[in-house]
């Protein structure tokens, strides 16, 4: 049975990542209402606001690593600033075609080693995720 979860937010600039997640989505039966954003700082502007204005913030977030005007290493750094309680945190999930031995020892060190994930993200991967 899977996590319910109210929000979901995809961070990505990748429109075929974004199309092939949501496919995914579709697939496994997985219904929330997603927001999307082409970087980081748009995402991270529009948590600020929700914060500020006393909304609820997605329960779920998928985020890209490599991507224009704020990717997802330096976004990680500013929503952990906006928001330094882990357990107040959604749960984030790093989404990366990268292989590169940094990237995961980075997830590491903020404690998203279980949350990385190599695209494409399959339906498998993300029953995974969501169960």
């Amino acid at each position: 049975m899977m996590k319910v979860r109210n929000q979901t937010c995809i961070i990505d600039d990748d429109a075929i990542a974004v199309f092939g997640l949501k496919r995914a989505m579709a697939a496994v039966d997985f219904t929330s209402e997603l927001s999307t954003f082409g970087h980081g700082l748009d995402a991270l502007e529009h948590f600020g606001q929700l914060l500020e204005d006393g909304s609820e913030l997605p329960s779920l977030i998928f985020i890209d690593l490599n991507m224009p005007v704020m990717g997802g290493w330096y976004f990680m750094e500013e929503f952990i600033k906006l928001i330094p309680s882990k357990k107040d945190r959604p749960e984030v999930f790093i989404m990366t075609s990268s292989l590169d031995i940094r990237d995961v020892e980075k997830a590491k060190y903020l404690g998203l080693e279980d949350h990385y994930i190599i695209k494409p993200i399959t339906s498998d991967v993300l029953l995974g995720i969501l169960g």
